[in-house]
């Protein structure tokens, strides 16, 4: 009981709110609420590369055309692998490191109402954000190759439910490529299908990169 006080109290009801909501995101996505990547996160600048293009205007450095403070923070973050893999695996990674380490101040003579608490969730932070990098750089690759999928034609093939498909909300489905599963955001057109069950792609709305399907009979 003391354990879960202290988890509500003073700066530490920063990282159980944010694991609460990461968990619960998690639930509504096993239940067919939102899809994998509702929350999308992209840097969309090539730090590998030493110029810039922007609509056929070429600078030698990004950081005249976007800013100094954002070019280095979009760094920062493209360091930390932040838009390299989904948001949410990131997020769950991250906060759930930083809850942990949080809570390990309850063996500690560092209150979490104090000056030093709050200077020990800073640390924390840091500290999570550097084990999530470490963690993550093994799924960089991964979801890269995901991404690039334009060769693959989609419409057509039989794909599988991966949660409940109803016309009220969004899904996911694995569609097997080559002996590589591909995981696709669908809807129906009305129609309820349910997780596990096969369907066909038969277009794709392309404003929001979504794939419409029906059951395979």
């Amino acid at each position: 009981m003391e354990y879960i006080q202290f988890a509500f109290t003073g700066i530490n009801i920063l990282a159980t709110a944010f694991l609460i909501m990461v968990m619960s995101y998690w639930v509504l996505i096993i239940l067919g609420i939102f899809s994998f990547d509702v929350i999308e996160f992209d840097l969309d600048i090539d730090f590998s590369s030493n110029m810039y293009f922007d609509g056929g205007v070429e600078t030698e450095d990004p950081r005249l055309e976007i800013g100094p403070i954002r070019y280095y923070f979009l760094r920062i973050l493209k360091f930390l692998n932040l838009g390299s893999v989904p948001i949410i695996i990131y997020g769950t990674i991250f906060f759930l490191l930083l809850w942990v380490l949080s809570m390990l101040l309850y063996y500690s003579n560092i209150s979490p109402r104090s000056i030093w608490g709050l200077l020990a969730f800073i640390l924390n932070c840091i500290i999570s954000a550097f084990i999530t990098k470490g963690l993550t750089e093994p799924l960089k690759k991964f979801f890269s190759s995901m991404e690039d999928r334009s060769d693959i034609e989609i419409i057509g093939q039989s794909c599988i439910l991966k949660s409940n498909l109803s016309s009220a909300n969004i899904a996911q489905a694995e569609i097997i490529v080559d002996d590589y599963p591909i995981i696709i955001n669908v809807k129906s057109l009305g129609e309820s299908i349910i997780r596990g069950s096969r369907a066909i792609v038969i277009s794709k709305d392309n404003k929001k990169d979504i794939y419409i399907v029906r059951e395979q009979l």
